[in-house]
Protein backbone atom coordinates (compact mmCIF):
# COMPACT_ATOMS: atom_id res chain seq x y z
CA UNK A 1 0.00 0.00 0.00
CA UNK A 2 1.25 3.47 -0.92
CA UNK A 3 -0.06 6.05 1.53
CA UNK A 4 0.07 9.83 1.77
CA UNK A 5 0.43 10.16 5.53
CA UNK A 6 -0.79 13.75 5.94
CA UNK A 7 -3.52 15.55 4.00
CA UNK A 8 -6.15 18.03 5.11
CA UNK A 9 -9.80 17.66 4.27
CA UNK A 10 -12.28 20.49 4.80
CA UNK A 11 -15.40 22.03 3.31
CA UNK A 12 -16.65 25.53 2.70
CA UNK A 13 -18.19 27.00 5.83
CA UNK A 14 -21.60 27.24 4.16
CA UNK A 15 -21.63 23.44 4.09
CA UNK A 16 -19.69 22.66 7.27
CA UNK A 17 -18.98 25.21 10.02
CA UNK A 18 -15.29 25.55 10.89
CA UNK A 19 -12.73 28.11 11.94
CA UNK A 20 -11.79 30.69 9.30
CA UNK A 21 -8.41 32.35 8.80
CA UNK A 22 -6.12 33.63 6.03
CA UNK A 23 -5.06 30.09 5.14
CA UNK A 24 -8.57 28.63 5.03
CA UNK A 25 -11.07 31.40 4.27
CA UNK A 26 -14.74 30.57 4.26
CA UNK A 27 -14.88 29.74 0.55
CA UNK A 28 -11.80 27.50 0.41
CA UNK A 29 -12.29 23.74 0.28
CA UNK A 30 -10.28 20.54 -0.03
CA UNK A 31 -12.70 17.86 -1.13
CA UNK A 32 -12.48 14.09 -1.11
CA UNK A 33 -13.08 13.93 -4.87
CA UNK A 34 -10.14 16.26 -5.55
CA UNK A 35 -7.90 14.33 -3.18
CA UNK A 36 -8.69 11.00 -4.81
CA UNK A 37 -7.83 12.48 -8.20
CA UNK A 38 -4.42 13.55 -6.87
CA UNK A 39 -3.78 10.17 -5.28
CA UNK A 40 -4.68 8.32 -8.46
CA UNK A 41 -2.44 10.57 -10.57
CA UNK A 42 0.51 9.71 -8.32
CA UNK A 43 -0.24 6.00 -8.01
CA UNK A 44 -1.12 6.15 -4.32
CA UNK A 45 -3.68 3.93 -2.61
CA UNK A 46 -4.86 5.96 0.36
CA UNK A 47 -4.18 8.76 2.79
CA UNK A 48 -4.27 9.91 6.39
CA UNK A 49 -6.97 12.56 6.75
CA UNK A 50 -6.40 15.46 9.14
CA UNK A 51 -9.10 18.06 9.92
CA UNK A 52 -8.09 21.71 10.13
CA UNK A 53 -9.44 21.96 13.66
CA UNK A 54 -11.46 20.16 16.28
CA UNK A 55 -14.52 19.82 14.02
CA UNK A 56 -14.78 16.15 13.00
CA UNK A 57 -17.77 16.13 10.66
CA UNK A 58 -16.11 16.51 7.23
CA UNK A 59 -13.48 13.85 7.84
CA UNK A 60 -15.89 11.59 9.74
CA UNK A 61 -18.40 11.66 6.88
CA UNK A 62 -15.72 10.97 4.26
CA UNK A 63 -14.16 8.17 6.27
CA UNK A 64 -17.44 6.29 6.52
CA UNK A 65 -17.50 5.65 2.76
CA UNK A 66 -13.79 5.11 2.14
CA UNK A 67 -11.80 1.87 1.86
CA UNK A 68 -9.52 0.74 4.66
CA UNK A 69 -6.53 2.38 2.95
CA UNK A 70 -7.67 5.64 4.57
CA UNK A 71 -7.29 6.58 8.24
CA UNK A 72 -8.15 9.67 10.27
CA UNK A 73 -6.47 11.95 12.79
CA UNK A 74 -8.46 13.96 15.34
CA UNK A 75 -7.33 17.41 16.49
CA UNK A 76 -7.23 17.78 20.27
CA UNK A 77 -9.51 20.32 21.90
CA UNK A 78 -8.75 21.93 25.28
CA UNK A 79 -11.16 19.41 26.83
CA UNK A 80 -9.23 16.54 25.22
CA UNK A 81 -6.06 17.97 26.73
CA UNK A 82 -7.54 18.13 30.22
CA UNK A 83 -7.69 21.92 30.24
CA UNK A 84 -11.45 22.43 30.38
CA UNK A 85 -12.61 20.36 33.33
CA UNK A 86 -14.12 16.91 33.20
CA UNK A 87 -12.44 13.63 32.32
CA UNK A 88 -10.49 14.00 29.08
CA UNK A 89 -10.16 10.25 28.57
CA UNK A 90 -13.91 9.71 28.89
CA UNK A 91 -14.48 12.54 26.44
CA UNK A 92 -12.09 11.07 23.91
CA UNK A 93 -13.66 7.62 24.26
CA UNK A 94 -17.06 9.12 23.50
CA UNK A 95 -15.67 11.14 20.61
CA UNK A 96 -14.04 8.07 19.13
CA UNK A 97 -17.29 6.10 19.27
CA UNK A 98 -18.59 8.34 16.48
CA UNK A 99 -15.29 9.11 14.78
CA UNK A 100 -12.83 6.19 14.65
CA UNK A 101 -9.63 8.22 14.58
CA UNK A 102 -6.27 6.47 14.77
CA UNK A 103 -4.20 9.41 16.04
CA UNK A 104 -4.61 12.61 18.04
CA UNK A 105 -2.93 15.80 16.85
CA UNK A 106 -1.94 18.30 19.50
CA UNK A 107 -0.12 21.61 19.86
CA UNK A 108 -0.13 21.39 23.68
CA UNK A 109 1.17 18.84 26.18
CA UNK A 110 1.34 20.81 29.41
CA UNK A 111 2.31 24.05 31.07
CA UNK A 112 5.83 25.11 30.05
CA UNK A 113 8.25 24.90 32.94
CA UNK A 114 6.30 22.14 34.72
CA UNK A 115 7.10 18.46 34.27
CA UNK A 116 4.92 16.31 32.06
CA UNK A 117 4.25 14.09 35.07
CA UNK A 118 2.07 16.93 36.45
CA UNK A 119 0.24 17.66 33.21
CA UNK A 120 -3.52 17.02 32.90
CA UNK A 121 -2.76 15.50 29.51
CA UNK A 122 -0.65 12.65 30.89
CA UNK A 123 -3.71 10.35 31.37
CA UNK A 124 -4.60 10.99 27.72
CA UNK A 125 -1.13 9.97 26.58
CA UNK A 126 -1.36 6.81 28.67
CA UNK A 127 -4.78 6.05 27.20
CA UNK A 128 -3.55 6.57 23.64
CA UNK A 129 -0.73 4.10 24.25
CA UNK A 130 -3.06 1.52 25.79
CA UNK A 131 -5.45 1.82 22.82
CA UNK A 132 -2.68 1.50 20.23
CA UNK A 133 -3.29 5.05 19.03
CA UNK A 134 -0.69 7.60 17.91
CA UNK A 135 0.26 11.07 19.11
CA UNK A 136 0.46 13.38 16.05
CA UNK A 137 2.80 16.07 17.34
CA UNK A 138 2.82 19.64 16.05
CA UNK A 139 4.15 21.37 19.13
CA UNK A 140 5.40 24.98 19.23
CA UNK A 141 8.76 25.93 20.74
CA UNK A 142 7.48 26.32 24.32
CA UNK A 143 6.26 22.69 24.30
CA UNK A 144 9.25 20.84 22.85
CA UNK A 145 10.90 20.10 26.19
CA UNK A 146 7.74 18.24 27.21
CA UNK A 147 7.83 16.20 24.02
CA UNK A 148 11.17 14.71 25.02
CA UNK A 149 9.60 13.64 28.32
CA UNK A 150 6.88 11.66 26.51
CA UNK A 151 9.46 9.12 25.40
CA UNK A 152 10.55 8.64 29.02
CA UNK A 153 7.16 8.65 30.79
CA UNK A 154 5.09 6.82 28.14
CA UNK A 155 7.80 5.04 26.13
CA UNK A 156 5.36 2.69 24.39
CA UNK A 157 3.31 5.57 22.88
CA UNK A 158 3.96 5.98 19.13
CA UNK A 159 4.65 9.61 18.24
CA UNK A 160 4.76 11.19 14.78
CA UNK A 161 6.66 14.47 14.43
CA UNK A 162 4.84 16.49 11.80
CA UNK A 163 6.75 18.22 9.00
CA UNK A 164 10.36 17.18 9.71
CA UNK A 165 9.73 17.75 13.40
CA UNK A 166 9.61 21.54 13.11
CA UNK A 167 8.35 23.43 16.15
CA UNK A 168 5.97 25.82 14.31
CA UNK A 169 6.30 29.53 14.96
CA UNK A 170 5.32 32.82 13.28
CA UNK A 171 3.47 31.20 10.41
CA UNK A 172 2.29 33.39 7.55
CA UNK A 173 0.40 32.64 4.35
CA UNK A 174 2.43 33.12 1.18
CA UNK A 175 1.38 34.28 -2.29
CA UNK A 176 0.47 30.70 -3.25
CA UNK A 177 -1.95 30.34 -0.28
CA UNK A 178 0.46 28.07 1.61
CA UNK A 179 1.85 28.14 5.17
CA UNK A 180 5.29 29.69 5.34
CA UNK A 181 7.94 29.86 8.09
CA UNK A 182 10.37 32.67 7.28
CA UNK A 183 13.25 31.33 9.37
CA UNK A 184 13.03 27.91 7.79
CA UNK A 185 14.68 24.95 9.49
CA UNK A 186 17.80 26.22 11.29
CA UNK A 187 20.53 23.89 12.49
CA UNK A 188 19.53 24.03 16.19
CA UNK A 189 16.07 22.77 15.19
CA UNK A 190 17.59 19.97 13.13
CA UNK A 191 19.75 18.91 16.06
CA UNK A 192 16.79 19.01 18.46
CA UNK A 193 14.80 16.69 16.21
CA UNK A 194 17.77 14.38 15.78
CA UNK A 195 17.97 13.97 19.57
CA UNK A 196 14.35 12.76 19.66
CA UNK A 197 15.35 9.73 17.61
CA UNK A 198 16.71 8.19 20.81
CA UNK A 199 13.12 7.26 21.64
CA UNK A 200 12.36 4.12 19.63
CA UNK A 201 8.66 4.92 19.16
CA UNK A 202 9.16 8.44 17.83
CA UNK A 203 8.64 8.73 14.07
CA UNK A 204 9.49 11.41 11.52
CA UNK A 205 7.12 12.78 8.90
CA UNK A 206 9.05 13.65 5.74
CA UNK A 207 6.95 16.63 4.68
CA UNK A 208 6.57 20.39 4.78
CA UNK A 209 9.58 21.23 2.60
CA UNK A 210 7.65 23.92 0.71
CA UNK A 211 7.03 25.83 3.96
CA UNK A 212 10.61 25.66 5.24
CA UNK A 213 12.90 25.95 2.22
CA UNK A 214 14.60 29.16 1.15
CA UNK A 215 14.70 27.84 -2.43
CA UNK A 216 12.14 26.72 -4.97
CA UNK A 217 11.15 23.12 -5.68
CA UNK A 218 12.85 20.65 -5.28
CA UNK A 219 14.18 22.47 -2.16
CA UNK A 220 17.86 21.60 -2.43
CA UNK A 221 18.79 23.54 0.71
CA UNK A 222 16.90 21.02 2.88
CA UNK A 223 18.56 17.92 1.44
CA UNK A 224 21.40 17.70 3.98
CA UNK A 225 19.00 17.97 6.92
CA UNK A 226 16.59 15.50 5.36
CA UNK A 227 19.31 12.91 4.80
CA UNK A 228 20.57 13.25 8.37
CA UNK A 229 17.11 12.90 9.83
CA UNK A 230 16.13 9.86 7.79
CA UNK A 231 19.50 8.24 8.48
CA UNK A 232 18.93 8.72 12.22
CA UNK A 233 15.29 7.64 12.40
CA UNK A 234 15.55 4.99 9.70
CA UNK A 235 13.04 4.32 6.92
CA UNK A 236 11.01 2.12 9.25
CA UNK A 237 10.32 5.20 11.40
CA UNK A 238 9.78 7.67 8.55
CA UNK A 239 6.58 8.38 6.64
CA UNK A 240 5.93 10.71 3.72
CA UNK A 241 3.11 13.25 3.64
CA UNK A 242 2.16 15.83 1.03
CA UNK A 243 0.35 18.32 3.31
CA UNK A 244 -2.27 18.67 0.57
CA UNK A 245 -4.06 20.92 -0.40
CA UNK A 246 -1.52 23.61 0.37
CA UNK A 247 0.82 22.26 -2.33
CA UNK A 248 -1.89 21.76 -4.94
CA UNK A 249 -0.99 24.78 -7.08
CA UNK A 250 2.73 25.18 -6.34
CA UNK A 251 4.65 22.96 -6.82
CA UNK A 252 1.80 20.48 -7.49
CA UNK A 253 0.95 17.11 -6.00
CA UNK A 254 3.17 14.86 -8.11
CA UNK A 255 6.06 17.32 -7.82
CA UNK A 256 5.72 17.19 -4.03
CA UNK A 257 5.96 13.40 -4.13
CA UNK A 258 9.03 13.69 -6.37
CA UNK A 259 10.88 15.53 -3.56
CA UNK A 260 11.32 12.17 -1.84
CA UNK A 261 13.45 10.94 -4.72
CA UNK A 262 15.47 14.11 -5.23
CA UNK A 263 16.13 14.57 -1.51
CA UNK A 264 16.97 10.92 -0.84
CA UNK A 265 18.30 9.49 -4.13
CA UNK A 266 20.17 6.71 -2.33
CA UNK A 267 17.00 5.10 -0.94
CA UNK A 268 16.65 1.40 -1.63
CA UNK A 269 13.35 0.15 -3.01
CA UNK A 270 12.61 -1.44 0.36
CA UNK A 271 13.24 1.80 2.26
CA UNK A 272 11.15 3.79 -0.21
CA UNK A 273 8.28 1.34 0.30
CA UNK A 274 8.52 1.87 4.05
CA UNK A 275 8.43 5.67 3.77
CA UNK A 276 5.66 5.62 1.17
CA UNK A 277 3.29 3.42 3.09
CA UNK A 278 4.81 0.67 5.18
CA UNK A 279 5.44 2.84 8.22
CA UNK A 280 2.02 4.50 8.07
CA UNK A 281 0.26 1.16 7.67
CA UNK A 282 1.96 -0.29 10.75
CA UNK A 283 1.33 2.78 12.88
CA UNK A 284 -2.30 3.31 11.93
CA UNK A 285 -3.52 -0.22 11.41
CA UNK A 286 -4.03 0.18 7.65
CA UNK A 287 -4.19 -3.26 6.02
CA UNK A 288 -1.24 -3.84 3.69
CA UNK A 289 -2.53 -5.24 0.41
CA UNK A 290 -0.47 -5.71 -2.73
CA UNK A 291 -1.51 -4.58 -6.20
CA UNK A 292 -3.11 -7.97 -6.91
CA UNK A 293 -5.31 -7.58 -3.84
CA UNK A 294 -3.53 -10.09 -1.59
CA UNK A 295 -3.38 -9.00 2.03
CA UNK A 296 -0.07 -9.42 3.87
Amino acid sequence: MRIDAHVHLFDRTEHSPRAVDDLAPADREATMDSLRERLASAGLDGAVLVPLGTEDDTVRTALASLPTSFAAVAVASPADQGRAGGDPVAGLRARRDGFPFRALRTMWLGDPGRPLSESPMLPVLTWLAAEGLVLWSYLPPDQVSLLDQVGDLVPELPVVLNHLGLAPYDMRVDDHRRPRFAQGFPEPEVERVLRLARHPHVHLMFSGHYALSATEHPYADLRPAGRRLVAEFGAERTLWGSDWPWIDEVPGYRQTLAVLGTALPELSDEDRDQILGGTACRLLGIPTTDREGHED
